[in-house]
């Protein structure tokens, strides 16, 4: 019994490194995706505009003049 016990170890500790490798993906891709978002709302859409907001919930770029939305659109 005792010989077989590190197999079982071994399987779980092989399982949790895959979960975890997935999980670095996945938020590795959540951030990558919200940077270009973020850089496509600043430098393609609002490049002549005084500032920026980009919402990534709703995945909305605004841009203002004066403290007044402009120019808003959608990036997705």
């Amino acid at each position: 019994m005792e010989k077989t016990g590190w197999k079982a170890l071994a399987i779980v500790f092989i399982c949790l490194f895959i979960v975890e490798t997935l999980l670095l993906i996945w938020i590795w891709n959540v951030g990558t995706e919200f940077i270009e978002n973020e850089n496509e709302c600043a430098v393609n859409i609002c490049q002549d505009k005084d500032s920026y907001y980009y919402d990534s919930q709703n995945r909305m770029c605004y841009c203002y003049v004066n403290h007044e939305i402009v120019k808003q659109k959608f990036i997705g």
